[in-house]
């Protein structure tokens, strides 16, 4: 392929002094054209523009000490993607657009969640908010996926469960697993934005895909209600019969929502609205996959 369908590996190599090289820092997710890492044993994040390897970091509130309370995941996005309703947005560099981090945590001896939200208007991390976890949660390992105005987590424990962090609110909230699915892992299972706004959830067992929305059902209670089933092996186009004996999610395009999915030794995209999919390749070399957009400027 030729640029722009190719972008030199380059481009995604942040420039970063010798004594930055030996950092590790833990890939959080991205978004609107940013990608957030976190330094655990820095207790610093860093926000960074592959287009311009343009960087920002800066330190978490100091209270989260790696102890007591441990950062696991964060998300990153445009100031303006959390304003009401701003879908004309363009989002563009640092200089231009501020930006809002939010991270999450386990703390209590796995007994509670925790958040906390910063902006780069103000320049400060608000105050730790705490709820209790729904059973024993380790970490929480996906990055968080945008729909409306909250950030979305599963919790890695000793159950299935989501984590709600309302941005607007400044409140945390866990929704309950859909009654009877056919698959409780959230290592197959994908949050998403559904039609008309609703939280959606893919969930996937070897031989279905089932799409849940939760809505507000007649009674006045919001649950999670089953809207459309289908057998995997005809989704993924292989074959009358064939079933897989390993399926597992590499990775989510939030803003097309596109599942990147390993079905035995072939990797698969699959478009959540359509179900239609595409093999793109094989591998016998499991990896998580982090799909990146942003804004391609014609002549550049």
């Amino acid at each position: 392929m030729d640029p722009p369908d190719l972008i030199p590996r380059e481009r995604f190599s942040m420039r970063l002094g010798e004594d930055e090289v030996r950092k590790e820092r833990m890939f959080c997710g991205c978004r609107h054209g940013r990608v957030l890492l976190l330094d655990r044993k820095q207790n610093e994040i860093v926000l960074w523009d592959p287009d311009t390897g343009d960087h920002r970091r800066g330190g978490i509130p100091p209270e989260i000490d790696g102890k007591e309370k441990i950062v696991w995941n964060g998300a990153a996005l445009c100031a303006a993607a959390a304003a009401a309703d701003d879908d004309g947005h363009v989002h563009g560099g640092f200089s231009c657009c501020p930006f809002n981090v939010a991270l999450v945590g386990v703390a209590s001896n796995n007994t509670q969640m925790f958040a906390c939200f910063y902006t780069s208007e103000t320049g400060r991390w608000s105050n730790l908010i705490f709820t209790p976890a729904p059973f024993l949660v380790f970490a929480f390992v996906d990055p968080g996926i945008l729909v409306g105005h909250s950030l979305y987590w599963f919790p890695t424990g000793l159950g299935s469960a989501i984590l709600q962090f309302d941005l607007d609110r400044q409140t945390l909230a866990v929704i309950e697993w859909p009654s009877n699915p056919n698959c409780y892992s959230h290592y197959m299972s994908q949050i998403f934005l559904a039609e008309g706004g609703y939280l959606g959830l893919v969930t996937l067992s070897y031989d279905s895909l089932q799409i849940w929305e939760r809505k507000v059902c007649s009674e006045g209670v919001t649950r999670w209600v089953l809207q459309r089933t289908a057998e995997l092996n005809k989704v993924l186009e292989l074959g009358s019969g064939v079933k897989t004996s390993h399926l597992v999610r590499l990775g989510y395009a939030e803003d097309v929502k596109v599942m990147l999915l390993c079905a035995d030794s072939s990797v698969f995209m699959l478009q959540i609205d359509s179900l239609q999919s595409r093999k793109l390749w094989e591998t016998n070399i499991m990896s998580s996959l982090h799909p990146y957009a942003s804004t391609y400027v014609a002549g550049i």
